[in-house]
């Protein structure tokens, strides 16, 4: 091996490189994600193990912890309550589910520990989300013209998945990691001549809309304008472009909806859905006792209200709402598909209170100290995509996955790592 290549494999360089396969990984699917969780805390105890060790807590990596061994109890508790034999893995989903759940409290160190270090490089992160998403953009444009995407995945029915496959999720990833890209022109330290970067980044904004658009999935392209709407409102540096933006993309909607036969039926039947969740909702404020459920969405709503009530307090543990729910109710999804039901139901109202701790704290910090009260952050553009983020990821009447799984999970902690870390990293500044 010669000096070149020793060069290229020391060991921040190969912690970079497996932190910008996270982008990647969440294309190529949870078992790859597993790996490239697995070799972040390897390679992270490896070598930066003292850091690891060392790294000094603060008040809300204590409260992060107490959630992990809080979710820990409820599920042993509820273990005993529902299986003969609690160390069967097999039957016991609960408390496995409970135990491998710990993986993200070590994954959320050893972020911390590498952004705190300053080993973290977030260029190098930003260019591979870039590289990302521009290519399930145009794999989606390309599905879309030509019946199937570049791998020989087929459209399935009204909704476009590109590289993803049978699962319709392409808008919801380009919705997480599309803010990377258009943040990576204001943190490569490269002085850009101002109309050909307002050129290149309202060219990237159709692409990238259009992509989401012509997904099929409805809430992420919803949480997408928020996400700009929210940029907008915060951003005091670019707020005098709001108004062109605003037409801009009214405009840009208008002519899609006109002339693309596949965004016209996505919208109309988010319309009707939406119409439907309302009346729904009224009859429950009502106390109906004779609900109708117009759609999938208000059953699975509904099933976690419900559900949550078995457990109110403590919860059923990770895992338990399909078998909770379903002495309930005839059929039932694996989650209510919303964050705060399912953790309502899994954890309870304690779980859920610690959760909201914590997730304010994080809001905080990355909100209020950077773009309100302004005393941090003031000239750092690496926490602002990760605040914007974490505040979609976040909103409390969008429909979701799973909290506990391993997408969502992944996404989550790291986002409070790196936002955390970097907060961290100001202090002893």
């Amino acid at each position: 091996m010669n000096l070149a290549q020793i060069r290229i494999l020391n060991p921040k360089n190969i912690l970079n490189i497996l932190l910008s396969i996270l982008p990647i990984s969440f294309i190529a699917g949870n078992l790859i994600i597993n790996l490239n969780l697995l070799l972040i805390v390897l390679f992270t105890s490896i070598f930066y193990g003292r850091d690891l060790i060392s790294l000094k807590l603060l008040l809300i990596d204590k409260i992060i912890i107490f959630l992990f061994f809080f979710t820990f109890f409820v599920g042993l508790t509820n273990s005993f309550n529902l299986y003969e034999n609690i160390l069967n893995f097999e039957e016991n989903i609960i408390l496995k589910k409970s135990l491998f759940f710990f993986k993200y409290l070590i994954f959320y160190f050893c972020v911390r520990t590498l952004v705190e270090n300053n080993i973290f490089n977030f260029k190098f992160f930003f260019v591979s989300c870039s590289c990302c998403v521009l290519f399930v953009s145009l794999d989606l444009i390309y599905q879309l013209i030509f019946g199937k995407d570049i791998f020989g995945f087929e459209r399935i029915d009204h909704k476009l998945s590109g590289p993803f496959g049978d699962e319709q999720i392409a808008g919801g990833y380009l919705q997480r990691f599309s803010f990377f890209l258009f943040f990576l022109f204001f943190v490569l330290d490269k002085k850009i001549e101002k109309k050909f970067l307002y050129f290149v980044l309202i060219s990237l904004f159709l692409v990238i809309s259009f992509a989401v658009l012509i997904s099929g999935n409805r809430m992420p392209f919803v949480m997408y304008l928020l996400s700009w709407f929210f940029l907008f409102l915060l951003e005091k540096r670019i707020r005098k472009y709001f108004l062109p933006f605003l037409i801009l993309s009214l405009t840009f909607v208008i002519l899609i909806f006109l002339n693309v036969d596949q965004v016209r039926n996505n919208v109309t039947h988010f319309y009707s859905m939406l119409h439907q969740m309302v009346n729904f909702f009224l009859q429950l404020f009502e106390n109906n006792s004779n609900l109708n459920f117009p759609n999938a969405y208000t059953k699975e709503l509904y099933s976690g209200l419900v559900t949550w009530k078995i457990n109110p307090v403590f919860g059923g543990g990770i895992e338990s709402f399909n078998i909770n729910c379903s002495k309930l109710v005839k059929t039932c999804a694996s989650h209510p598909h919303n964050y705060y039901l399912e953790i309502l139901s899994e954890i309870g109202l304690l779980g859920m209170l610690i959760v909201s701790i914590v997730f304010l704290y994080v809001l905080y910090i990355a909100i209020f100290k950077k773009f309100i009260d302004e005393s941090l952050f003031q000239n750092n553009n690496y926490i602002s995509p990760f605040a914007i983020m974490f505040l979609i990821e976040i909103f409390p009447i969008k429909s979701s996955g799973s909290f506990f799984t391993t997408g969502n999970s992944t996404y989550i902690f790291f986002i409070i790592a790196v936002i955390l870390g970097l907060y961290r990293k100001q202090q002893l500044n």
